[in-house]
């Protein structure tokens, strides 16, 4: 008797959560029911929507989630300068559309300040339309009269997916629940969900995804403290739930698919071992790291806790393991959430380009004696180190450079 209660009691808060998160719009055709819009930053790379959508959408919904790529490419000849918009053109697929180009150029004593092109997701500039546009030839045709040795270019665009309702909306019989999964880049993030046909408006996802390292708790918006969540046991078992002090068995994988699926996956996750690192709180009625972080991952990692606690040089954020790191899984060796050298630089920002003199590469080339590409890491410890300004070898700034010269 009890047990019909409490289901009658959750349906109900479920409901006016719903009617909240739907605002004063109940039939829009697409909304965003999880994460709220008040959650404008995000902290994790890999994010899971629930949206609920009209059945008059159809079953099915595309989602357009950003990408970006850097490359660098030759120009220094007349052939390279003349095969420029060919290899330009290999960058795209044909469900890529375009946000950001941007470019800068490397001369003999350094690289140019960095030039912009940007678009709106209403444009759909793919790359073909882009080709058509006279700011994209005229560009071109600077790039092939310019004495530069090559142009680096950060390209950043929407990716569309179509993505199939995954149950019936409890809120209502003409509704229907998509579980999205999505993947951020570092910054802004505006995520665009319409019907497959694009004829119905057109719902707008807003969050900003920041390379730092915040505890769960800290957070505004939990979905393992929500009535939302607490409805979602009636159905689903071994959630823990904000009133209870379950223990964590679950199959966290079944909504967290965004996370076992990176390339790179950190061994707890890659065994479904999600219980040696997290805990239930009671307490704090939340998913917790009951040891906390740096102390969680030293646990495992001790040849970095005697580096990043011995060190003469020591890294700011070398305790705040998921500033550089993610914890679950990424696309990049180590668990690091970016290529090195864009992490680093949203930090360093001011060694970006020309450092540490004007025509000493930071990416894209290879190391002839280590055969890895150079980056931020070929001359520093991120983690901390015994010679000045984290660098990993001592003496001067010569006795640093003779290292490969």
């Amino acid at each position: 008797m009890q047990s019909d209660i409490r289901f009658h009691v959750q349906y109900v808060l479920f409901i006016l959560l719903c009617l909240m998160f739907l605002g004063d719009s109940p039939t829009a055709d697409i909304v965003v029911l999880f994460p709220p819009p008040s959650e404008t930053t995000s902290y994790d790379q890999a994010k899971l929507l629930l949206v609920s959508a009209s059945k008059e959408t159809g079953s099915e919904i595309k989602m357009s989630t950003l990408w970006q790529k850097e490359e660098r490419f030759s120009i220094g000849t007349k052939t390279e300068k003349e095969n420029f918009p060919k290899e330009f053109y290999k960058m795209f697929d044909s469900k890529m559309t375009l946000h950001l180009l941007s470019y800068t150029y490397k001369y003999f004593e350094g690289y140019s300040k960095p030039e912009t092109l940007k678009y709106d997701h209403a444009d759909t500039m793919n790359i073909k339309s882009l080709w058509k546009r006279k700011e994209f030839s005229d560009w071109v045709k600077v790039l092939q009269t310019k004495q530069a040795l090559e142009v680096i270019l950060n390209v950043r665009g929407w990716r569309d997916g179509i993505y199939s309702a995954v149950y019936d909306d409890p809120n209502a019989d003409n509704r229907m629940l998509f579980k999205l999964h999505v993947q951020l880049v570092p910054g802004e993030n505006r995520i665009y969900l319409s019907s497959t046909d694009e004829k119905k408006s057109t719902a707008e996802f807003f969050t900003t995804y920041l390379n730092e390292s915040k505890a769960t708790t800290d957070r505004p918006v939990l979905f393992h403290n929500s009535l939302l969540e607490e409805s979602c046991t009636s159905c689903h078992e071994g959630l823990p739930v904000a009133d209870s002090g379950a223990t964590m068995n679950a199959d966290c994988n079944i909504c967290h698919k965004e996370v076992v699926g990176a390339s790179y996956l950190h061994s707890p996750v890659e065994m479904k071992e999600c219980a040696s690192c997290h805990s239930w709180s009671a307490e704090k009625k939340a998913v917790v790291l009951e040891s906390g972080i740096p102390e969680t991952c030293f646990a495992c990692h001790d040849e970095q806790k005697n580096l990043v606690e011995n060190a003469t040089s020591q890294h700011p954020v070398a305790s705040e393991c998921g500033t550089c790191h993610s914890p679950h899984g990424t696309e990049q060796r180590h668990q690091v959430k970016e290529k090195v050298y864009t992490l680093c630089i949203s930090c360093h920002e001011d060694k970006k380009q020309n450092h540490p003199v004007g025509r000493h590469p930071m990416q894209f080339i290879r190391n002839e004696i280590t055969g890895e590409e150079f980056s931020c890491v070929t001359c520093h410890n991120p983690h901390g180190s015994e010679n000045r300004k984290l660098l990993k070898f001592p003496g001067e700034t010569l006795d640093v450079c003779a290292q490969c010269h």
